[in-house]
């Protein structure tokens, strides 16, 4: 879904009845579903996508996983995801995302990427996605 806001960097969805469970809260799997989504959706209103990266010949791999709930969503609730990316080293990218109801913080989670050749080989982050982040890194810096 588009950005509420028109930020290139800012993800929102409503919360759907599969992503629920039985206390009627999203369920805390789904919200790495849905930073997935906002940072795919990020990258790809940036001129970054999935066929270019098959283009590349490599492709990405979580390493690790991390979050951190502060406050439920509920079904049709109108949610953000902001995007961005704090560390960018030689092989590996970290994405954070920010999950809001309006001004109510409620998620916040970090996942770290590695990247591969086309033969699943490690490789260091390619260098045009470097570019690419360095070139938007006013939007895509966090905001602490």
């Amino acid at each position: 879904m588009e950005s509420e806001n028109g930020a290139l960097n800012v993800y929102s969805a409503r919360v759907r009845s599969h992503q629920t469970d039985l206390n009627a809260a999203m369920y805390h799997g789904a919200y790495l579903d849905l930073f997935d989504d906002a940072r795919i959706e990020t990258f790809r209103r940036l001129g970054y996508t999935y066929e270019r990266m098959l283009a590349g010949n490599w492709g990405v791999f979580i390493r690790a996983v991390h979050v951190e709930f502060h406050a439920p969503a509920f079904m049709d609730q109108l949610i953000s995801v902001t995007v961005c990316i704090p560390r960018l080293t030689t092989a590996t990218m970290v994405a954070r995302y920010e999950c809001r109801r309006g001004e109510k913080l409620l998620a916040v989670g970090e996942t770290t990427y590695v990247f591969v050749d086309g033969t699943r080989k490690p490789l260091r982050v390619p260098r045009d996605l470097r570019e690419l982040i360095n070139q938007h890194a006013e939007l895509l810096s966090p905001s602490r």
